[in-house]
């Protein structure tokens, strides 16, 4: 089956999960109530960079190899992530004006919200508060989770231009695993978010990404061979692993387990109502993890000091289940059409680039 045609549904699904984890322990983490959900969610970005690897090797390997041009690859990957990103952002620049953390810091909001347009970190960052927390170096202030975007279009476009053999892998993945690790190890959260733990964040997104496209090397060579069932055993998996209370043992142990699960969740679900059901979530996913956050951030004037929730948990369950439903219109009306109305444009307007670049 061609790379257009396929569709790995069950990979599908855990990415739907893997985000609404995301986006609950987000919620319950900042202090909007007063359980904690999925403290290893943490895991789910890691999660989401080696699916990454998976899925853009399936697509694009062949096609880098026929001679498809890194601008193109680029090109396409912005289109993909630009347009729901940009929202997100201007979500977060509306939660931010409407109960502005810090007042004195509008030339920082300045500066952050014209590097966030170039999908750019903010590296003269301001206090943005979450729930009771409150940080002051935030890589993307205005919407924090798109961290991790930027990292995968930094680990994409490494792979666009490299396109690595597996030795070549083996080796990456072997040095950014130890600085992983070790930023782990001086963090107290997984490195990423922030400005301080900038190197140890390209280092994770590296070593789950290439670990991605490991995987699908392997897939290719070795399918796995599972039951019927297996779809909705690594979905419960996944949900179990992000349950788990965090700890940096706890994630780096669970972490490691990510390849294993993402080689196991292309075994596709059988009935017709599984297979709708998990093409919905993967079409969830990406909205949800794009989107939450400014919510966060817009009821953050609630909550006053620790130990005291501004919400019941049936309410931020309910504000995550409109936050999901949010999700999947805006998917329709918003990400969509706006992809499909960016992609020859852009195509356009990067060969004309690419043009005036090759003139003497």
């Amino acid at each position: 089956m061609s790379s257009e045609a396929r569709r790995f549904l069950t990979l599908d699904a855990t990415r739907g999960i893997a985000a609404i984890c995301v986006m609950l322990y987000h919620f319950t983490a900042s202090g909007l109530a007063s359980t904690a959900l999925f403290p290893n969610a943490v895991v789910a970005v890691d999660y989401f960079f080696c699916l990454s690897g998976f899925i853009l090797s399936f697509t694009y390997e062949q096609r880098l190899r026929d001679g498809m041009t890194t601008g193109t690859f680029m090109t396409r990957r912005l289109v993909r992530l630009y347009p729901m990103y940009l929202l997100g952002l201007l979500l977060g620049l509306g939660a931010e004006l409407a109960a502005p953390s810090l007042p004195t810091e509008w030339s920082r909001l300045v500066m952050a919200t014209g590097m966030a347009l170039l999908f750019l970190p903010a590296f003269a960052p301001f206090a943005v508060r979450t729930g009771t927390l409150t940080i002051d170096d935030f890589m993307f202030p205005l919407n924090p989770p798109a961290w991790s975007l930027f990292y995968e279009l930094v680990v994409n476009w490494i792979y666009g231009i490299a396109r690595p053999s597996t030795l070549a892998i083996l080796i990456v993945m072997a040095v950014s695993f130890a600085c992983y690790a070790q930023s782990v190890h001086f963090h107290t959260v997984p490195p990423g978010f922030s400005i301080g733990s900038f190197g140890g964040g390209l280092a994770r997104a590296l070593f789950f990404f290439l670990g991605g496209v490991l995987v699908f090397r392997i897939w290719q060579r070795v399918p796995p061979r599972l039951p019927a069932f297996w779809p909705i055993v690594a979905c419960v998996i996944l949900v179990a692993i992000c349950a788990l209370p965090y700890g940096k043992f706890t994630y780096l142990a669970s972490a490691l387990l990510i390849p294993v699960l993402v080689w196991s969740s292309t075994v596709e679900p059988v009935t017709g109502l599984e297979q709708r059901t998990y093409a919905w979530l993967g079409e969830i996913s990406y909205p949800v993890y794009a989107l939450h956050a400014p919510l966060v951030i817009f009821l953050q004037p609630a909550t006053m000091s620790p130990g005291t929730p501004a919400f019941s948990l049936p309410f931020v369950l309910l504000a995550a289940a409109c936050v999901v439903v949010a999700a999947f219109v805006l998917s329709r009306a918003w990400d969509i059409p706006v992809r499909r109305a960016l992609a020859r444009p852009a195509e356009r307007l990067r060969a004309m680039l690419a043009g005036v670049a090759a003139k003497p």
